[in-house]
């Protein structure tokens, strides 16, 4: 034995030094787990989440990820970006206001408490002023430019209307409790001086320079009208006044929805605070009126009981309403809208969001002279009746409860950020889990006018009014369906979060196959593109050094039977000043998304291992059900599998549908049978080995498909259980090469057994069929217990290279009969130590116990480096414990405590991936960790957030309800309104301190770096308050304009006199000379 541990190689003479290793942290990526709020501003494009945890992050284009944490780390409840001054804003659980500079978020923010809680917040990119409304029912302001409180109050506005209208109240009652909190605030669409405030007992519209309420809507659904809950209610024959959630406004400004928290919406026009145009619910229209035939059958039985009714059960609120316009009309009052609302559904109904079309408003001159003392005519109200019946609905289902939803506008801020929006973010899931999907918004379709809404028709509008609320259900988008469209893989969380995280080195060429290039966002990615992010230009000549590293992909499985591919690979971050990152670190690559949920599956089950063939790039997914699927990558050309007769052990998924451009394609299944799959291997050269409970070991030929059992191998094909007998397979390997019984060198694979007791198959293939199969002799080996999966390594005894069953050796196996093959190690390692044999079946060359015995080993890699090999053991200390090969000599035992708490995956260069999991068991962070950091720059990037601006469009202006004879009818139309300037001086009131201008943004004018359109935007938004300052700074050049006038007049007098000194000299020189 000592003699022949002279003539094996020692494969890790330049792994001794432990000089030669530096153990590092490379990157870390971050989940958002508990996200509580979202919001999205279109002129920054960026967008910020709030959690539970009081972390605040801002996402934009790649490599743009800032963080922020509140205070003590206080939940976040309100979240806003401010454009027009780029500041961050949130409101936290303790109601205390934080503004945070988007231009350096490491500065600490500007916190300010109010004297009561802060329900909502309203800010516009027009000017530098929000309004918070108070649990107290006033109505505070901030200015956001010189950061402190606004001596603009608005008091209680709801207190003030009704005492104002108590004399004449009938029955003072209904005021009920929380009718005076506000819970809205909306700006008026057109007119910066008019707000609209939605308290519990109705809304108020407020003029801001007069300091006046122009108009009170209270919502009274009277006794005998179904309301929200219907007729099986049994406060039907009662008034009720339901209280309001939320408030939008129709982005013409003339009339606007308001939910309720009895699942009604109701619209009223501007002009109009005594009836609203119409009251409905998801289903019913005006259920404001009472239904004389319902009504009776109420009665007739007897009012509501526990029996009858059952089948309905109570509408949920209205939780929000937003109203969006398109720019899909010349008319300057727009064209078709949506409505979109949550809530509103009843307990059994689909977890969804209503989005309802609505036709353009079309109203015509009213005759003359007009009846209407309220300044609304018949002619114009009926016009704007019928532009809140829908057209059509659209549901947008997700996968649990909805708690909120974020709307994303192509460019416009304005409209309260309903303008034209191309997606839609929801917050869903358990409330304990949230998790956030994403689906395109769909614009209204060009449709004709549903019959009988021609205003001018007015004998047939009635009756199509009354048959659309049977028909209503069926009014839905058919055609076409909101796509999903990709969440940024920071918010992974919930149902989407990770539980499983693998890391793969790749060939740059089957990298390049496998990611493919895509430098173009497509449909499907949300369009937050705001900021840019660099890595440091000092280390740019380390980072370009990455350009030779091995390519990496990082495999992620999800909750929601989803496996995701991400580019980790190091090039990804080569960046500079000049030419910021292009992808974000890792890269998803979202068309090699694998959707296991699509498949005919036996059970819902979480993934259990995923294989990916680093050559053919086929893909093996094992659920924990004992599902094994192959997936193909879809690179050229597809070929359905051919149906094989009397198969039945699997299922060939060549039907199954796909999401359109997906790239990876189910092949085919192998389900669950009466014996469970312990364990699989995927090869490069179209075979996958499966292991089974009971011993026995199969073969899935890909070519076929045909599946392949040893022919002397007896399986207990009835038991549904493990036998006390059976000796379950725990680990499978491929390789091309030779056992020490057998010199031919062919396709093996190698089975391990729980006990130890391992066997070698032989695939040989039959000349005459072409097919292949077991060959009838059996290599049996006494191995190592309880190998560990992935634990199992075939190497070259002279080089070290790993012999794995790939297309090289393949073909190596092919050829002649090589009289003196080269020889190998078998080299296996379990959680207690490891072995090393020669030529797989041949003598035990050494065998190791693991040094640390507290400590349990879960992964093990043979690693090289300048063709340099050895083993390295992680434990869960964490330690990374090196061996060399093939003697299993302990050279040095490494701490990963400063990197990370446990490796969950390791590669095959030293690189490795660490996990920090959450108590829900979703990870809350993946570590990119090292053992040789020398010289690798995975640096975090320099993020500027605010370096992408798209220029802030003006106001929008009033339009008229009618057509041009009606032209200053509706807020002094054609008349100038409010500027946003205006409204800073109003709010902010004559004493407004000028605070001091930013020496970056100085500098950043002077270099024109921002671009003309955003330039103008700044410029005119700080115009007035600035206009001092330029004063000084003008009288100030002119005085130093003075001074250097007078310099120049002084170097120049200083010239003359020094000419003249010297012409005195000459002369007096030449009068010595001639002796004068």
């Amino acid at each position: 034995m000592f003699g022949e541990r002279h003539v094996l190689a020692d494969l890790s003479t330049g792994r001794r030094d432990p000089d030669d290793w530096e153990i590092g942290k490379l990157r870390t990526v971050d989940y958002l787990l508990g996200t509580r709020v979202l919001t999205y501003e279109p002129t920054l494009s960026l967008l910020a989440v709030g959690t539970a945890s009081g972390l605040i992050c801002v996402l934009g284009s790649p490599g743009v990820e800032s963080s922020v944490q509140t205070p003590e780390g206080s939940p976040v409840k309100i979240l806003q970006l401010a454009a027009s001054t780029d500041k961050l804003l949130s409101v936290d659980e303790r109601d205390r206001l934080h503004i945070w500079n988007l231009k350096d978020l490491n500065e600490p923010p500007k916190s300010t408490r109010f004297d009561h809680a802060i329900n909502a917040v309203m800010l516009s990119p027009s000017h530098t002023q929000i309004f918070l409304a108070l649990q107290s029912g006033e109505i505070r302001t901030y200015d956001l430019l010189c950061l402190k409180k606004s001596p603009y109050v608005i008091p209680n506005l709801w207190n003030m209307f009704q005492t104002k209208i108590a004399s004449s109240v009938v029955d003072p009652l209904h005021a009920l409790p929380g009718c005076n909190i506000p819970v809205d605030l909306v700006a008026h669409p057109r007119d910066l001086n008019l707000i609209l405030v939605a308290f519990g007992g109705g809304v108020v519209l407020y003029d801001l320079s007069s300091r006046n309420v122009l108009r009170a809507y209270e919502l009274v659904i009277p006794a005998g009208a179904p309301g929200g809950g219907g007729y099986h209610q049994s406060e039907v024959l009662t008034h009720r006044w339901p209280s309001v959630t939320s408030l939008a406004i129709h982005p013409a400004g003339h009339f606007f929805a308001v939910g309720y928290a009895d699942g009604c919406i109701a619209f009223w026009a501007v002009e109009d605070e005594d009836q609203p145009l119409m009251v409905r619910t998801s289903t019913d229209l005006d259920v404001n009126v009472i239904n004389g035939e319902e009504l009776e059958n109420f009665l007739q039985n007897g009012g509501p009981s526990d029996e009858k009714g059952t089948d309905m059960s109570e509408r949920q609120p209205i939780y929000r309403v937003a109203w969006c316009g398109f720019p899909n009309s010349s008319d300057p009052r727009g064209g078709a809208t949506a409505l979109v609302f949550l809530g509103g559904d009843r307990s059994n109904d689909p977890c969804r969001l209503t989005v309802h079309t609505m036709p353009a408003l079309n109203s015509p001159e009213p005759p003359a002279p007009s009846d209407s003392k309220t300044g609304l005519h018949a002619s114009i109200r009926k016009a704007m009746r019928l532009s809140v019946i829908p057209l059509e609905t659209t549901y947008y289902l997700s996968s649990g409860p909805i708690y909120d939803f974020v709307l994303f506008p192509k460019s416009n801020p304005h409209f309260s950020g309903c303008w034209d929006p191309v997606a839609m973010l929801f917050l869903t899931g358990a409330s304990d889990s949230r998790m956030v999907e994403a689906r395109q918004f769909l614009p209204p379709k060009m449709m004709s006018s549903l019959p009988g809404t021609d205003v001018q028709n007015s004998g047939e509008h009635s009756d199509a009014i009354h048959d659309l609320s049977a028909t209503l259900e069926d009014m839905t988008l058919g055609a076409e369906e909101p796509l999903p469209m990709h969440v940024p893989s920071k918010l992974y969380s919930g149902l989407g979060g990770v539980f499983y995280a693998q890391l793969l080195t790749l060939q740059r060429s089957m990298h390049d196959v496998l990611v493919g290039q895509q430098l173009v966002p497509g449909d499907a990615d949300l369009p937050i593109t705001g900021g840019s992010a660099w890595i440091d230009d000092t280390r740019l000549s380390e980072l370009r050094l990455s350009r030779s590293h091995p390519r990496r992909v990082l495999i992620t499985c999800h909750r929601d039977l989803t496996v995701r591919f991400h580019d980790a690979s190091p090039q990804l971050l080569i960046s500079s000043s000049t030419s910021p990152l292009q992808k974000n670190f890792p890269s998803a690559i979202h068309d090699l998304t694998i959707d296991l949920s699509r498949l005919p599956l036996s059970s819902v089950s979480e993934v259990a291992t995923v294989q990916l063939a680093p050559e053919s790039l086929e893909c093996v997914v094992l659920l924990k059900s004992g599902d094994l699927v192959v997936y193909q990558l879809n690179t050229t050309q597809v070929t359905s599998p051919i149906e094989i007769e009397g198969n039945k052990e699997f299922i060939l998924l060549g039907n199954v549908s796909l999401r359109p451009g997906t790239r990876y394609h189910p092949f085919l299944m192998l389900p669950r049978g009466n014996i469970s799959l312990t364990c699989c291997a995927l090869s490069d050269i179209g075979f996958v080995g499966v292991g089974y409970i009971d011993g026995s070991v199969a073969v899935i030929d890909l070519r076929g498909p045909s599946l392949l059992r040893p022919q002397r191998q007896k399986r207990q094909s009835k038991l549904l259980v493990r036998n006390q007998d059976a000796d379950p397979v725990v680990s499978l390997t491929w390789t091309v090469s030779t056992v020490s019984m057998d010199a031919q060198l062919a396709v093996r694979l190698i089975a391990s057994h729980e006990s130890g007791s391992t066997e070698v198959f032989k695939i040989i293939r039959d000349p005459e069929s072409s097919l292949y199969d077991f060959a009838q002799d059996v290599t049996r080996v006494e191995g190592l217990p309880n190998v560990m999966q992935g634990g199992s390594f075939v190497i070259d005894s002279q080089k070290g290279t790993a012999w794995r069953a790939d297309r090289s050796r393949f073909a190596a196996s092919l050829q002649t009969r090589d009289n003196n093959p080269a020889r190998c190690f078998w080299v296996t390692a379990s959680a207690r130590g490891a072995r090393c044999t020669l030529d797989i079946s041949g003598e035990r060359i050494s065998k190791v116990e693991w040094n640390s015995k507290k400590n349990k080993v879960g992964h093990v890699q043979v690693i090289e480096k300048n063709n340099s090999h050895v083993l390295v053991a992680f434990n869960d200390k964490p330690e990374a414990m090196v061996y060399s090969l093939p003697y299993l000599e302990h050279l040095h035992t490494f701490s990963l405590a400063k990197v990370c708490e446990n490796v969950v995956s390791v590669d095959e260069t030293g690189d490795f991936i660490a996990s920090r999991r959450h108590e829900s068991g979703i990870l809350e962070q993946i570590v990119f960790g090292t053992l040789f950091k020398t010289r690798r720059v995975y640096d975090h990037p320099i993020v500027d957030l605010t370096s992408f601006h798209h220029e802030i469009p003006p106001y929008p202006q009033p339009v008229s309800v009618g057509p041009p004879s009606l032209l200053g009818t509706w807020f002094r139309y054609g008349k100038p309104i409010m500027t946003g300037e205006q409204l800073d001086a109003l709010l902010a009131g004559p004493d407004r301190p000028i605070p001091l201008p930013d020496p970056a943004e100085i500098l950043q004018d002077t270099t024109a770096s921002y671009g003309p359109g955003v330039m103008k935007t700044m410029e005119n938004a700080r115009s007035g308050v600035y206009t001092r300052l330029n004063d000084a700074l003008a009288e100030r050049g002119e005085m130093l304009g003075n001074i250097e006038q007078r310099i120049d007049s002084l170097q120049q007098g200083s010239k003359d006199m020094v000419a003249q000194a010297k012409r005195l000299a000459t002369e007096q020189s030449a009068r010595r000379w001639f002796g004068f």
